[in-house]
């Protein structure tokens, strides 16, 4: 109505009222977003070791360890990933893990470019995936291609690289696998979009740990895994990061097989935000709402 009365004669104290009506809605509008992320940020609990982001149909999970910052991929869109690191208080990035070169793993990276010191990145194949890390290489981060074997520190934590071997093609199962654990930080293990036959690669080759406290579910919950993975790291949690898709992620088959395994399932679709830490030797978990 205040649109309309701008639009047509009308007298000179009903336009300035309702051009009034239009700026505070304008003004409202503009702030609610931030306003919400504020609402979050107060509500996130203080000792956060692992931070799912919400970002859709993708993967984005920030790392703490002793006030130093690990970004597991970038989501699928730079604005998704932006609320979410704003929402964690996240300014900068020790290290960020670009698994694999899909867009719903990549596309989000211009959100960290320019606040990023190290990359590790798996295979590439695409020139899309090279003027990605072209782009990172140039706001000045240092990159270094993942191969399995290789071990590292963030803060008082550790991570060891699983998978991939050497000379494994890019895609999905060229994902890098990551092992991570410190004092805060649950033992948790992230398998990238690792396909079924992947997954049992890594069985054949990797050292994994005797149970693991958080597994990454692959590839957004699909219906190509390996049970015998799952049932052998035996991870109390059992992370799904996922959106709106047309592929029936997560599938009914594969929540079934995790729920066999004993893990309690969290779903950023249905929780959002999704953190974990330890405390006093248990795994914590918080999210952002109560799942249905």
């Amino acid at each position: 109505m205040a649109v309309v009365i701008l639009l047509v004669r009308s007298p000179r104290p009903a336009r300035v009222a309702a051009s009034a009506v239009i700026a505070v809605t304008v003004v409202f509008a503009a702030g609610a977003v931030p306003a919400a992320q504020i609402g979050l940020r107060a509500r996130l609990p203080e000792a956060w070791a692992i931070a799912v982001c919400d970002v859709g149909q993708g993967d984005a999970i920030a790392i703490r360890a002793a006030g130093h910052i690990a970004l597991v991929d970038t989501g699928p869109d730079p604005r998704a990933l932006t609320a979410c690191l704003e929402t964690l208080g996240v300014e900068r990035v020790d290290l960020l893990i670009l698994t694999h070169f899909d867009h719903d793993h990549d596309g989000g990276t211009s959100a960290v470019a320019g606040r990023v010191d190290a990359v590790l990145h798996g295979p590439t194949a695409a020139p899309d995936d090279e003027r990605t890390l072209t782009r990172l290489r140039d706001a000045g981060a240092r990159l270094v291609r993942a191969d399995a074997g290789m071990t590292g520190t963030l803060g008082d934590a550790r991570w060891r690289v699983l998978w991939p071997q050497p000379r494994t093609e890019a895609g999905n199962d060229g994902s890098v696998v990551l092992d991570i654990a410190g004092p805060s930080v649950p033992p948790m293990l992230m398998l990238g979009d690792l396909s079924a036959e992947g997954q049992r690669r890594l069985m054949a080759t990797a050292s994994l740990r005797p149970t693991y406290a958080v597994v990454k579910v692959s590839h957004h919950g699909s219906a190509d895994q390996e049970p015998r993975l799952y049932r052998r790291v035996r991870a109390t949690v059992a992370l799904i990061s996922v959106g709106e898709n047309t592929y029936g992620h997560p599938r009914s088959e594969t929540l079934a097989m995790l729920a066999s395994v004993g893990a309690r399932l969290a779903r950023t679709d249905l929780e959002g935000l999704i953190m974990l830490w330890t405390e006093a030797s248990t795994v914590r978990l918080w999210h952002e709402r109560e799942p249905p």
